[in-house]
């Protein structure tokens, strides 16, 4: 296994790291300065486009655009001309802004409201057609939203900050969830629930900020841990041609060059394991 920086930048608050795999192009933000940021291929030339507000959470689309989670609501975002639209407003039982997002496998959205501390938070399933629906009133800060299908089930995996990663028997043409139960209880490892990728097998990969490390969590069990060169890992996602690539951004606040890796965006070789693609929100 190999960790390297990818590039010379350093991110103030890196997060929303996603790989779209049609544009062979990772995307991730800086919550701290507004931008959306993107490298073709994973590598070579760092490009930015400043957005209306910050964004906590990004979403490939079908249609080779961008969900963005603003201040306001969710935005459609076009990287290549620049355009930020709104699609939606929050709904007002959220009771704030939005955080981390995902897309479930029929085309919907998962997010839900940013609670900076264990408060009260709620978890959301959107859809262009149904509009807003709760799925669980009880979750502080959403984090690390995954969907897909573990073992034999449709599953929908949220992260809060606070306390563990949770998952639930998920019905994503509904906007529905089951009982909730534990997926990857990290009370005793170093670190809070932050953003996550599944792999092609159904493992969960956390990154734990404050911990200095990545987890793996397969069928609700700790499977491995990965210690990292940074204290605040904030999102993972898989890339690359083969998807074989993990790549992994932070936090740096005060981080300078030659300070550190606090900041920095990494990537991790040789782990002989595959993400699958990730799952795009639907604007038709």
């Amino acid at each position: 296994m190999r960790i390297e920086p990818v590039g010379e930048f350093f991110l103030g608050w890196g997060e929303s790291l996603v790989w779209d795999e049609q544009k062979a192009r990772l995307y991730f933000v800086d919550c701290s300065t507004r931008t959306l940021h993107w490298l073709d291929g994973g590598a070579g030339t760092l490009h930015t486009l400043q957005l209306p507000s910050m964004a906590t959470g990004i979403v490939p689309t079908d249609e080779g655009t961008l969900i963005g989670v603003l201040d306001d609501g969710l935005y459609v975002i076009d990287p290549d001309t620049g355009a930020t639209d709104l699609l939606t407003g929050y709904p007002p039982e959220l009771g704030g802004r939005a955080n981390d997002a995902c897309a479930d496998l029929a085309g919907n959205l998962i997010t839900g409201k940013l609670g900076l501390g264990p408060v009260e938070g709620s978890t959301w399933w959107y859809s262009r057609q149904k509009g807003w629906r709760l799925l669980d009133p009880e979750i502080s800060n959403t984090n690390g939203p995954a969907v897909g299908v573990i073992g034999d089930a449709m599953t929908l995996i949220i992260g809060d900050t606070a306390t563990n990663y949770f998952c639930y028997p998920y019905d994503p043409e509904e906007g529905t969830v089951g009982k909730r139960t534990v997926f990857g209880d990290v009370q005793s490892l170093d670190g809070s629930p932050d953003g996550t990728t599944l792999d092609e097998s159904g493992g969960l990969w956390c990154a734990l900020i404050g911990g200095h490390q990545l987890a793996r969590f397969s069928h609700g069990h700790l499977d491995r841990t990965t210690p990292l060169p940074l204290a605040n890992p904030t999102d993972v996602t898989f890339g690359g041609e083969q998807l074989d690539r993990l790549f992994v951004v932070s936090t740096g606040f005060s981080a300078k060059p030659g300070a550190g890796l606090d900041g920095a965006l990494l990537v991790i070789d040789g782990l002989d394991v595959r993400g699958r693609p990730e799952p795009r929100f639907s604007l038709a």
